[in-house]
């Protein structure tokens, strides 16, 4: 695994409402597992956090683990079903050549009296397709979704969880959204709460209409640029393997993007020009998914249920308001969601 020091949010609504942070115990639990299993910590990889709220559910240390390098992954949320057994299922079934999950190295299921999963994977010695906070050529893009392709031809061959999970509604996700940001980013001067949220729910019945009838694909939750490491001998290995799940189609497809071009906030003296040229590459690689009218349709539902999260929580919790580009982010993602709202509707 590679990358650098970064903080990576938590995607779930349920695990920042249970308030689990283990920001203060980590030097704690980092001595508790180096006794435990000779892990040698050397330095931080990532802390995730819940929507930029400070409190962390999970760490990542790159390390050594029996004289060779390796990657420890503290887990403080409890997990419905832990990511060790979801690398196993995916391995099982996987018949991607290309594609796999990280070798586990050691795993030690969470525990109420720890408050803590522990999970080492091997370190791989490599670079992402896609790297996060950096212009990208057509090219470099286009590997991304060459790889999209390989994971929906090889990696998804039988889902190992069952299709009954519930999901909440278009309506009811607007307000989990509307309540997470007004307790994490309240007063951020790019918001206009009840236009949005106005704008949102409009949004959310168009796609209770799009979606009727339509059916949930499992799929990889978190199909992203941080996620995918190109190794030395040419295999790619996917990681957060802890949101596999069912969701509405083409979510996998966006996914990537979607947390893509807000990163672009890192790009120094970045012009709005230069913003929309990435967003002009990402949905030329998009739209080129889909097989006919009807599947171009539910990729503009899922770039929909995207710019939601986003005008609600995710253009400005993670993006600096006192950045040059903050503004234009949030106004920008709120044109994306009436553009896409209009195609739909």
């Amino acid at each position: 695994m590679s990358g650098r020091n970064m903080t990576k949010a938590v995607d779930t609504f349920s695990d920042f409402h249970q308030g689990v942070n283990v920001g203060a115990r980590e030097k704690e639990i980092l001595l508790e597992v180096a006794k435990q299993t000779g892990f040698v910590p050397i330095k931080l990889l990532w802390r995730s956090d819940y929507f930029g709220s400070g409190k962390v559910g999970a760490f990542h240390y790159l390390g050594t683990f029996g004289k060779k390098k390796a990657v420890l992954k503290i887990q403080a949320a409890k997990p419905k079903i832990s990511e060790a057994i979801m690398i196993e299922e995916f391995s099982r079934q996987n018949k991607s050549k290309i594609i796999r999950p990280p070798h586990l190295l050691f795993h030690q299921p969470w525990q109420a009296k720890l408050g803590y999963e522990v999970l080492i994977l091997e370190y791989v010695d490599g670079s992402k397709i896609v790297a996060s906070g950096q212009l990208q050529s057509r090219e470099r893009i286009q590997e991304f979704f060459n790889l999209y392709r390989e994971y929906k031809r090889n990696c998804l061959n039988h889902p190992w969880l069952p299709r009954t999970q519930q999901l909440p509604s278009p309506k009811q996700v607007v307000d989990q959204l509307v309540a997470t940001a007004e307790k994490i980013k309240p007063n951020n001067s790019y918001r206009r709460p009840r236009v949005d949220y106005q704008l949102a729910l409009k949004a959310a019945r168009l796609l209770e209409k799009v979606w009727q009838g339509v059916g949930l694909v499992f799929l990889h939750g978190h199909f992203s640029v941080e996620d995918l490491i190109k190794a030395k001998d040419g295999t790619v290995v996917l990681f957060s393997n802890l949101f596999w799940k069912w969701r509405w189609p083409f979510y996998d497809a966006v996914f990537g993007y979607h947390w893509f071009m807000y990163s672009l906030a890192e790009v120094k003296k970045i012009t709005p020009q230069q913003v929309e040229n990435q967003r002009q590459l990402w949905l030329n690689a998009i739209y080129s998914l889909a097989d006919g009218k009807e599947e171009r349709k539910l990729i503009l539902a899922a770039l929909l249920e995207r710019a939601i999260s986003g005008l609600l929580l995710d253009s400005f919790c993670y993006v600096d308001e006192r950045n040059p580009v903050a503004e234009y982010l949030v106004t920008s993602t709120r044109h994306q969601l009436r553009h896409l709202m209009s195609q739909l509707g």
